[in-house]
């Protein structure tokens, strides 16, 4: 598995579900189809339209009756502090993203490493969460 590629031909769902499988992730389908892994987080994966790249994400609801600004706020320290990270606020929840660049191919080690540090860096996410807007 270490040194197989990943890359715009070969990138699929079943194929990714595959490996994390292998290194003894939880994974499932929802309903619709998507990817999803049990970890800290539930973390969803998606492949690019063009499946030139892989992105990684998690969901958190926020609390009710936040204020927009203080969510905003909270996804401009994610977006200055975590740069290898985005953060995308929304009215009832910020979505925190990563995407592996696989056009031209990728090791599986190198995604599996770039998914332990999205993990990481979400876990670090949480503590930056200065106005508690996360539910």
């Amino acid at each position: 598995m270490k040194d197989e590629i990943i890359d715009q031909n070969n990138v699929s769902r079943d194929l990714l579900m595959a490996y994390f499988d292998k290194a003894y992730f939880q994974t499932s389908l929802d309903d619709k189809g998507s990817l999803f892994i049990q970890d800290k987080f539930r973390i969803f994966i998606d492949i690019g339209k063009k499946k030139a790249n892989i992105t990684l994400g998690v969901y958190f609801n926020l609390k009710e009756g936040c204020l927009f600004s203080d969510v905003l706020d909270y996804a401009n320290v994610i977006n200055k502090e975590l740069i290898q990270i985005k953060a995308i606020a929304g009215e009832k929840v910020i979505t925190i993203e990563y995407d592996i660049w696989i056009e031209g191919g990728a090791l599986v080690k190198n995604v599996m490493a770039s998914y332990r540090s999205f993990v990481s860096q979400v876990s670090a996410s949480i503590g930056k969460d200065r106005n508690q807007v996360l539910l």
